[in-house]
């Protein structure tokens, strides 16, 4: 009998130990990696001028921020159509992606992903200079064989005020002299890099754009982006899917005051998809401002019943029963307000993607009880379980409302608070004025809210 025991020394045996297992941890990671780290989209810049390197945009800084732009549109865009294949999903996807950089295996599992078709959209990008312009060409191609190829340009001469001089940057440890690039082009160059990701999402899903430019400029009420945007969806997209900018359409009606045409616009979605509840709700919402309450409670009561047609969209039940018991107090039927929101509390749904219908049903009732019920203790339950279930600062606000009736002396907390957040805004527009920054849309305003006993972050609801 052959004894193979002794042909490896016992020190070598460990040596390939000490190799074999960090080797399969690296191939886990690749495998796993390859299978659950996958982006909608995966870009990769390929050149950028040195001048633009000197300013702190080198390739990686450029491919981040146009991909952490696209996440950005995607989250403020956010509602109840939801994301399918031909959107944008987990932008920061990133807990494998980091490990796989620090490794040095992203290109590899980048290969492998889209050889697997696991990747729908690939997408490459050259940032050149010619003159004093920059001009970044994008190209590309989805799996379902689209391509994509265009260029963009900066609106201004970028280079045209550039000087690079010689000197000390002042780090600790330089030896000799440095060119120093002094310039005020990195507002132009992050102004293409943004307008690059919205090209990119209008390429991918033009709706995706139209509802971020609504959520921006509905504070304003003034949709210089919007309507043209919502106008090439109309255009571009397939009829069974024009019903989500035709309710974009009504929503910009409703926020301008204009409710009649409003209702036209509704009238005519009910006319290609009968059965889907937005438009109900929406009409029934502009009913109800004119007093026709009962009318408006049978549209809430036909888009419950039509939800169902529509599993997708959980939000529009719970949306339906607020404004349902919205219109009962209108009537003085208060009691049957608190059992419409309670059915719709029982009606609890599982899953992540059913949080925020949860968190409406539990916040409509919570903001019932602390007003017509005046208790306290029910009411902060629901109010803390919307919490739970989707971190609105419309939810928090509210239960900070209740907390006031509780705790003695939080009312005064509160007012010092606010004045603190008060002063500190009023320096950050005093700060803006002086520099002749571009005023930021407030986004606590950008959420602009819907009468859901109280409101509710519409970006759930969709418009």
């Amino acid at each position: 009998m052959n004894d193979y025991s002794n042909r490896w020394p016992p020190h070598v045996m460990f040596d390939l130990g000490f190799i074999v297992i960090p080797l399969l941890s690296l191939l886990a990671v690749f495998g796993i990696a390859t299978v659950t780290d996958v982006n909608m989209i995966a870009f990769d810049v390929k050149t950028v001028p040195e001048i633009t390197k000197h300013m702190g945009y080198d390739e990686k800084t450029v491919r981040d921020t146009i991909m952490f732009k696209i996440y950005d549109i995607s989250e403020v865009a956010a509602s109840s159509r939801g994301v399918g294949y031909s959107t944008i999903s987990d932008m920061q996807n990133q807990s494998l992606r980091n490990i796989s950089e620090t490794l040095g295996i992203e290109e590899c599992v980048l290969a492998i992903q889209g050889f697997l078709g696991l990747i729908p959209y690939r997408l490459k990008g050259k940032l050149v200079r010619e003159g004093n312009m920059l001009y970044l060409a994008i190209s590309g191609f989805s799996s379902n064989n689209r391509s994509f190829n265009f260029t963009l340009k900066t609106d201004k001469k970028v280079f045209e005020s550039i000087q690079s001089i010689k000197g000390h940057s002042g780090f600790p440890g330089e030896t000799g002299d440095t060119n120093l690039v002094i310039t005020n082009a990195e507002s132009e160059i992050k102004t293409l890099l943004d307008k690059a990701a919205e090209t990119i999402v209008d390429r991918i899903d033009p709706y995706l754009l139209a509802r971020y430019y609504f959520v921006l400029e509905s504070p304003e009420a003034k949709f210089t982006k919007t309507i043209p945007q919502l106008a090439r969806c109309l255009e571009v997209l397939p009829k069974e899917q024009t019903h989500w900018p035709l309710l974009l359409w009504g929503r910009i009606y409703q926020v301008k005051g204009d409710y009649d045409k409003a209702l036209e616009v509704y009238r005519e979605i009910e006319r290609l998809q009968p059965h889907f509840p937005f438009s109900q709700l929406r009409k029934g919402e502009i009913l109800a401002s004119r007093g026709w309450h009962q009318v408006a409670i049978t549209l809430y009561q036909n888009a419950i019943v039509n939800s169902r047609y529509y599993p997708t969209y959980p939000v529009a039940r719970s949306a339906a029963y607020g404004l349902w018991a919205d219109s009962l107090i209108a009537l003085g039927r208060v009691d049957e307000a608190e059992t419409v929101l309670e059915q719709g509390v029982s009606l609890f749904s599982s899953g992540g993607d059913r949080s925020p219908a949860n968190a409406i049903s539990h916040y409509a009732l919570g903001q019932f009880l602390i007003t017509y019920r005046h208790d306290a203790d029910r009411a902060e339950y629901h109010l803390r379980k919307a919490i739970y279930l989707d971190d609105s600062p419309t939810y928090y606000a509210a239960l900070q409302k209740v907390l006031t009736r509780r705790v003695p002396g939080y009312s005064a907390y509160l007012a010092k608070d606010q004045k603190r957040d008060e002063a500190a805004q009023a320096d950050d527009r005093g700060t803006a004025a002086e520099s002749d920054a571009a005023p930021q849309p407030d986004k606590a305003l950008a959420l602009r809210p819907i009468p859901i006993i109280g409101s509710a972050p519409i970006n759930r609801i969709t418009p």
